[in-house]
């Protein structure tokens, strides 16, 4: 089952250089996701479970501009135990210009541990063909990290899963890349973050490669790896 989410890039969603701001690209996708979760939501009714991500693997060939036209589709491609595999596509006049690898975890919504996927829950997804299944998570490189930044996580950050939603961690660590080209984003979450827990930033610059750690004391919460 495919999903389809028509919308404008608004002019306050882009940054100085009149592309849209990387957290609001990946705001637009989850977007889609949850018109599905809307649309299937009678069928869903019974499940006693929430859907959290773990990975992004995200190429980006054009990034949308202020105004652009976007269509961005939704679809499930694979299941695996506790693990559902999803992708994005977003095109601009019908050509692709972002595409979208991600990795799901299920997981109970009083206990938060993992829940097994159904071959029942599957059906009502439906599956599609798609991109290659992400096997690997993203690896950070030896080297000295300097720290960036920190940020405390406030009320307004916080989704539906009492936690900090994916897509701030990317508008965390934007403050710290400037507004060259990005061609990939790779994304791990290891440990979520909640209300008023502080994140301290690192960064690595590797040639073409821009690595970040967050980190809450003293545990490493995600890694965002940026490829020029």
């Amino acid at each position: 089952m495919k999903v389809s989410l028509n919308t404008k890039v608004m002019n306050v969603f882009c940054g100085t250089n009149s592309k849209i701001r990387l957290n609001k690209l990946f705001d637009y996708m989850l977007e889609c996701s949850m018109k599905q979760e809307e649309i299937l939501k009678e069928k869903l009714k019974d499940l006693n479970g929430s859907w959290i991500i773990y990975q992004w693997d995200v190429d980006i060939y054009d990034m949308p501009e202020k105004f652009d036209d976007l269509t961005i589709q939704t679809y499930h491609t694979y299941t695996r135990k506790f693990y559902a595999f999803r992708n994005y596509d977003a095109f601009r006049n019908d050509k692709l210009i972002v595409r979208a690898k991600t990795k799901w975890l299920l997981v109970n919504r009083e206990k938060k541990l993992p829940m097994r996927i159904t071959d029942e829950l599957g059906k009502i997804y439906g599956r599609e063909d798609g991109y290659e299944v992400l096997e690997k998570d993203v690896e950070l490189i030896d080297g000295n990290y300097e720290k960036c930044g920190e940020y405390t996580v406030r009320k307004t950050d916080i989704d539906y899963n009492f936690h900090a939603n994916n897509a701030r961690y990317i508008e965390w660590i934007e403050n710290y890349l400037d507004d060259d080209t990005i061609k990939k984003v790779e994304v791990v979450y290891k440990k979520e973050l909640k209300l008023d827990e502080t994140v301290e930033i690192y960064k690595l610059v590797e040639d073409s490669n821009i690595y970040f750690k967050l980190i809450s004391n003293g545990v490493l919460k995600t890694i965002i790896k940026i490829t020029k």
